[in-house]
């Protein structure tokens, strides 16, 4: 059975693979965002990340809220992520499901170690890092639906299917990268068959 969709951060690099993959699906997907046309034939809202009275109104009938903002601007610390993570985990009701796009360094490398620990993570990603971090320690330990999918370095290229993930931990790959396609297919494949509740994916290409 089909489910209802709405993705924020529907114009990002992600965000557009998971409102395609949802579509191949045959899943009814909306949009919120700032533009006032889209190129995927969806419903879009427009408005803006911070119109808490706008999200609210607008989430109402959904069965998954999708989560994929975040901020392109590597050198900026300002926290895009987290906020709207937050807001949507609060205004979400009993029966949706919150799905969000965080970062490879939430999850494990192994079972004492994040991988955002590790030595050697790229400095020009700790905005990032702080943004994904702060968002997955105020979600995780609330009593709803959620489930952050943690990809590492995402490039733009179409699904091709070749892609690991795993509960918690991140995949052993030799790849550092991961298609954004292959993001935007997880998701769809896990909003159809709904295998994970109150968790972390970690996702790398194959």
């Amino acid at each position: 059975m089909s489910k209802k969709i709405i993705v924020f951060g529907a114009t990002g690099l992600m965000g557009k693979q998971i409102v395609k993959e949802n579509l191949k699906l045959g899943n009814e997907v909306s949009v919120y965002i700032r533009q006032t046309e889209y190129p995927e034939n969806v419903n879009f809202i427009t408005g803006e990340l911070s119109d808490e009275i706008k999200i609210a109104e607008t989430i109402k009938g959904f069965d998954i809220v999708v989560s994929a903002v975040g901020n392109r601007n590597y050198e900026d610390p300002t926290m895009v992520v987290a906020p709207v993570g937050k807001l949507l985990s609060k205004l979400i009701s009993s029966n949706q499901r919150l799905i969000l796009v965080g970062g490879s360094g939430l999850t494990l490398h192994d079972n004492k170690t994040l991988r955002r620990d590790l030595a050697g993570q790229p400095e020009f990603l700790k905005n990032q890092r702080a943004d994904h971090w702060e968002a997955y320690t105020n979600i995780a330990p609330l009593d709803i639906n959620y489930l952050f999918v943690c990809p590492t370095m995402v490039v733009e290229s179409d699904a091709d299917g070749n892609y690991l993930s795993q509960e918690n931990y991140f995949p052993k790959s030799e790849a550092k990268q991961i298609f954004a396609g292959n993001v935007g297919h997880f998701i769809a494949q896990e909003i159809v068959e709904n295998k994970f509740s109150k968790t972390r994916i970690g996702l790398v290409n194959a």
